[in-house]
């Protein structure tokens, strides 16, 4: 793992973040298991929040874009929204402050990426404190890495020490 770092991105839809990048996972050509997590201690978070793992691909046209799996989940709302995909709404936690009110510094809410690459497709599942979504998935481009990062909007911002115990991992399908 990587000390966390400042990401910056062109993305229109990250542009109210203050994004941290906590490394890069290299995705090989053969099937896998990889994922991406944080903690958060719901009291101490920005409002809003960006959990993602992206890609930078080149396009025909010589310009790159932002491809992968990219979230922002509203802490005072409970709605988990995609910012890359063009899906919109992906779901609402119902009763949130309930919910986030039984996560603390003792126990933090995890955010969760886990991701199957399988044959030409990058398949993800995301957790935010074990509610599952499911997210659209992305072609697999060779020699592929992909950022990890995480930020936080809004008026209390948002610092690598809104984000605990990040962690990576990559695991060989048989």
């Amino acid at each position: 793992m990587h000390p966390p770092t400042a990401f910056v991105s062109p993305e229109m839809a990250f542009a109210s973040f203050d994004l941290v990048s906590f490394g890069t996972i290299e995705v090989p050509p053969h099937p896998l298991r990889f994922g991406f997590q944080v903690d958060v201690i719901p009291s101490e978070a920005p409002p809003q929040i960006l959990f993602a793992l992206v890609s930078k691909q080149r396009q025909k046209d010589g310009k790159s874009r932002s491809v992968g799996f990219a979230v922002q989940f509203d802490l005072k709302t409970g709605e988990v929204w995609d910012l890359l995909n063009d899906t919109g709404l992906l779901g609402i936690i119902p009763d949130v402050e309930q919910f986030l009110g039984s996560f603390s510094d003792e126990e933090p809410l995890l955010l969760s990426w886990e991701i199957e690459h399988l044959g030409s497709a990058l398949i993800p599942k995301l957790q935010i404190g074990g509610e599952e979504w499911l997210y659209p998935a992305i072609g697999f481009k060779g020699d592929m890495a992909m950022e990890t990062i995480a930020g936080g909007a809004g008026d209390r911002g948002s610092t690598t020490a809104a984000f605990l115990h990040p962690a990576m991992w990559r695991e060989t399908l048989l």
